[in-house]
């Protein structure tokens, strides 16, 4: 599917992702700078919610949007958001340290958004996060054979490939799927598993509640995407970078931090 050009996609191979690679890597590979963020973090924890490694129980019937500023209502909404950390079966390095890095930040397995979010603020539970963040960093890079600036024949020296470019320009066509209501009406999920799969998709460029719209509100993980859960996460994850006291350097960290949603309340 790599090359695709516009006139091809109205045929039942865009439904397909163009490869195999991690969410993560997705994300990190056709964002603007190739730098790894909490985005990714956010993403394995998705993921890890789709796999019920993650329960997730959400008091909240109407679908719900973060404004363009951290409101009290949105401390509600987080506040009716629970996840519960399962533990069931082999979980990649990435993962288990995702999963640790959660009972850390807020010393528990079942805990709300709210909650986290406020423990975010607390710059000794900032610093343990980054400490923790880096080793995730290591662990997601180690597994798909990602080098800082350089991937496969994708990425080399932070910049895309002619390969890259071709294979930016496939997701780029599976990306207008996920968003196009006409194809997704010709070529829809066939599972629940597919339907959940392409919303983390769409999580990875950041047009996952419009993917939604066009898809099941039929599971867990896409009841967390409908309540705007992977924006709250990356909030309040970049508000942990944003608190600590001294950031590390080396580490292939983008602190990336966007300061105009701030989490009142310590921890």
């Amino acid at each position: 599917m790599l090359g695709l050009g516009k006139k091809n996609l109205d045929n039942e191979d865009v439904k397909n992702p163009p490869s195999d690679d991690s969410y993560p890597i997705i994300s990190t590979l056709y964002s603007k700078n190739n730098k790894i963020t909490v985005n990714t973090l956010s993403l394995t924890i998705l993921d890890l919610i789709n796999k019920n490694q993650i329960k997730c129980e959400i008091d909240l019937n109407e679908s719900y949007n973060v404004g363009k500023k951290l409101t009290q209502d949105d401390m509600e909404v987080m506040k009716k958001i629970t996840l519960r950390i399962a533990n069931k079966g082999e979980l990649k390095t990435s993962e288990t340290i995702a999963i640790n890095l959660l009972k850390t930040i807020n010393k528990n397995k079942k805990f709300n958004l709210k909650n986290m979010a406020k423990q975010s603020n607390n710059t000794a539970n900032a610093n343990k996060f980054e400490k923790d963040f880096v080793e995730y960093v290591k662990a997601l890079k180690n597994e798909n054979g990602y080098d800082d600036g350089n991937y496969r024949n994708l990425l080399e020296n932070g910049k895309l490939t002619k390969e890259g470019k071709e294979a930016k320009k496939s997701w780029n066509n599976f990306k207008d799927y996920l968003k196009s209501e006409e194809l997704t009406g010709k070529y829809p999920p066939e599972s629940a598993e597919e339907n959940s799969s392409q919303i983390i998709y769409g999580s990875c460029f950041d047009i996952e509640k419009d993917a939604l719209k066009l898809r099941e509100n039929n599971t867990n993980l896409t009841d967390f995407i409908d309540k705007d859960g992977y924006k709250l996460l990356n909030i309040i994850f970049n508000n942990a970078l944003s608190n600590v006291s001294k950031k590390s350097k080396g580490t292939g960290i983008f602190y990336g931090v966007n300061d105009k949603y701030t989490i009142p309340g310590g921890g």
